[in-house]
């Protein structure tokens, strides 16, 4: 969640080439118990550990705006999956502005993508999405820590238009698709608390290889004005010394 808010920064800033590094441990270790003059393996804990990977694949947003072609945007994704010996594991993924946690029960949301949709004071629609992607490849397993440098190579923000109806569609495996399924779920249910009671239930299509939601007016006559706030961010995976010797 830290590195969501680092990297919402850089584009909210506009620091384009600017490199975030964050470190982190993936697990514990496996450290010893003891005393000065007795030892007890006995009560050496095993040590937890996970691992944390880079995809520029895994999932995709399509916008499919009235009138115009749709465009297609990979997203990627930054994951970190625990190995644990006395919790359950988890999966975190950081994907478009959202941070999905997984565990054997299902996935749920625990930080929202960045979407909004509210209305005006005229009835027409206001839809804010920062359509962010990550590139990279790279994977690294242990306990010790790592460090996930990331640049962002460019960021855009583009002019108001507006539309009869916007189509928001993320494409990708069934966890991916059933993850933003809560997500649009949730940006529905924000989007209520805007007086926006109407929006459509997000729809999941293609015997769950996509889910859409649909934007658009209640009133005929009315309008969608889109705003778009693109990112692209590379990011890299290192090994991160614990200790200088």
């Amino acid at each position: 969640m830290d590195y969501k808010i680092a990297l919402d920064s850089l584009w909210v800033n506009n620091r384009t080439g600017v490199l975030l590094s964050t470190a982190f441990d993936l697990g514990t270790g496996a450290p010893a118990t003891g005393g000065t003059a007795f030892a007890f393996p006995i009560l050496t804990p095993a040590g937890s550990g996970g691992t944390v990977s880079v995809n520029s694949g895994g999932a995709s947003l399509t916008i499919e705006r009235a009138g115009k072609d749709p465009v297609t945007i990979p997203l990627g994704n930054l994951t970190y999956r625990s190995s644990n010996n006395y919790w359950v594991d988890q999966t975190w993924t950081y994907q478009m502005g959202a941070v999905f946690l997984s565990q054997e029960g299902g996935t749920t949301v625990r930080v929202g993508p960045s979407i909004a949709v509210a209305k005006t004071k005229d009835d027409n629609i206001t839809l804010t999405v920062a359509p962010i992607s990550l590139e990279g490849s790279g994977t690294i397993a242990g306990s010790g820590p790592v460090r996930v440098e990331t640049r962002m190579r460019w960021g855009n923000s583009s002019s108001v238009e507006t539309y009869d109806r916007v189509n928001l569609t993320v494409t990708g495996d069934t966890a991916t698709v059933r993850a933003w399924e809560r997500a649009f779920g949730e940006v529905r249910q924000r989007a209520k608390d805007e007086n926006v009671t109407w929006l459509l239930k997000p729809e999941v299509l293609d015997g769950n290889k996509s889910v859409r939601l649909t934007v658009k007016p209640e009133e005929d006559g009315k309008v969608v004005f889109l705003s778009m706030y693109p990112a692209n961010y590379t990011v890299t995976i290192h090994n991160a010394a614990s200790l200088v010797e």
